[in-house]
């Protein structure tokens, strides 16, 4: 497929100068990473054709100019289906960076089992400027999560937060996992009250860290690693080994920095070659959530 960049030199990024073409050059230099997060799963697409400083939208249902090659991926709804794209091969990452995309989102499951994971994530969102907190809380919920026998990567998501991730097998179904997910989070909650919340309520958090659990319940997505974000910055999300949490805030990768992590493992990919079965875990969580005496807080996930 012969991808011919148009309005190359359009500003994107007006507080840095990055163009459209520097926007579609990421993307291109970056498929190999992106690709083994993105193949079989259907995307989410969120655009600025006019750039970040304009409205911006997300996009599921693919147009019908998109490439044949481009696999369209079923996704059943209430009223229908929606037909998502998907990101299979090297070439179509820059193609999509042409039609204005800036961010990719993937949910936890593949095509193959959409509602079986075979991701397990965490989003932990802190209040504004509190980086030692959030690094702290990271630190605790992967304490938490190893101790039910679940390993962890820390993705520095190019906002103002960690996602910690999972590879599991998909073995249990998504209202498992998501449920299991709660239960960790209000675990985590009681043993460090003053540190993290499940409070959806924004105004109820006060200086705590929420500890956001519903990127399990379906159809929520995530951001997919290496993909630039909408933001003033260029920011990209990039999954760092525990060892670089302490020196890596969230937003700490941009276009030019995250070059370097061409050199490097990707850590998350290569935790997805081991994943891990889910069932022990789940057991575990559900059975210190009875312990523990709680009882599970009802939630409406568009409200805060």
């Amino acid at each position: 497929m012969s991808l011919v960049v148009t309005n190359a030199d359009r500003i994107v990024y007006p507080e840095t100068g990055h163009t459209k073409g520097d926007v579609v050059e990421h993307y291109r230099r970056f498929a190999e990473r992106i690709l083994p997060h993105t193949r079989d799963r259907p995307l989410t697409l969120r655009r600025y054709p006019k750039g970040v400083a304009e409205q911006g939208f997300f996009q599921k249902n693919v147009p019908p100019h998109y490439p044949a090659s481009m696999r369209r991926i079923e996704v059943p709804r209430r009223d229908g289906v929606t037909v998502h794209p998907c990101a299979s091969e090297r070439e179509h990452l820059p193609y999509l960076a042409n039609q204005g995309v800036i961010e990719l989102h993937v949910p936890a499951s593949t095509a193959a089992s959409l509602y079986y994971p075979d991701r397990f994530v965490i989003d932990l969102d802190p209040p504004q400027g509190a980086l030692d907190l959030v690094r702290k809380a990271a630190h605790a919920v992967r304490d938490e999560l190893q101790r039910f026998g679940l390993p962890t990567i820390p993705v520095a998501t190019g906002s103002k937060g960690y996602h910690l991730v999972a590879a599991i097998e998909p073995r249990l179904g998504a209202d498992a996992i998501a449920l299991a997910a709660q239960q960790v989070g209000q675990l985590l909650a009681q043993r460090h009250p003053n540190d993290l919340t499940t409070t959806f309520r924004v105004a109820s958090r006060g200086e705590r860290v929420f500890v956001d659990w519903l990127r399990n319940v379906l159809p929520a997505t995530v951001i997919a690693p290496f993909s630039l974000r909408a933001r003033a910055r260029p920011t990209v999300a990039v999954p760092i080994g525990w060892d670089e949490l302490d020196a890596v805030p969230p937003d700490g990768f941009d276009i030019e920095t995250s070059r370097a992590r061409l050199d490097r493992m990707d850590p998350l990919a290569s935790l997805a070659q081991s994943p891990v079965d889910p069932t022990p875990f789940a057991r575990a969580v559900g059975d210190a959530f009875k312990e523990s005496g709680l009882e599970l807080e009802g939630f409406d996930r568009f409200r805060s």
